[in-house]
């Protein structure tokens, strides 16, 4: 039977998690964590995949730190049902190379079991994150698609 996990447990990983804190990520994470950040990991360093609580908090204590000063999360939406939570929201961050303030939408897919974090998947508006990471606009040709064009939304 799948446990359910409380509102309480999904609202205290996200004070973790926005923490940035890695032995307080630790503490809410499964050791058998999926962890998964989808974007272009040229341009967006911190993004990849992390398996073991070991993996992600040494990415919070090596890897985020070296690209990312600061963290807030606004979270408009959060769905708890099941054992499974869903976020919508808006991510903004200072780029510690550049001093820039990166600010974008992004969606979180996670699951629990033991009432702790087993699976978080970010999905987050990779291309408009992609920009401001580099500093300027990233160029998809010069023509509009025609009717026929498949355009990934």
């Amino acid at each position: 039977m799948t446990e359910t996990v409380s509102r309480a447990t999904v609202e205290a990983f996200y004070l973790a998690y926005t923490s940035g804190d890695p032995d307080r990520i630790g503490a809410v994470i499964h050791d058998d964590v999926e962890w998964h950040v989808t974007g272009p990991v040229d341009a967006i360093q911190v993004c990849g995949s992390w398996h073991g609580r070991a993996a992600v908090v040494d990415r919070f204590a090596q890897l985020v730190p070296r690209i990312l000063s600061s963290r807030k999360l606004d979270i408009e939406h959060l769905l708890v049902d099941g054992d499974r939570s869903a976020m919508f929201g808006r991510m903004t961050t200072r780029h510690r190379p550049s001093g820039r303030v990166i600010s974008h939408r992004a969606s979180h897919i996670a699951r629990y079991r033991d009432g702790k974090v087993v699976y978080f998947r970010i999905v987050s508006d990779s291309f408009d994150a992609a920009e401001q990471f580099l500093g300027h606009r990233l160029n998809i040709g010069d023509r509009a698609p025609d009717s026929g064009d498949i355009v990934a939304l």
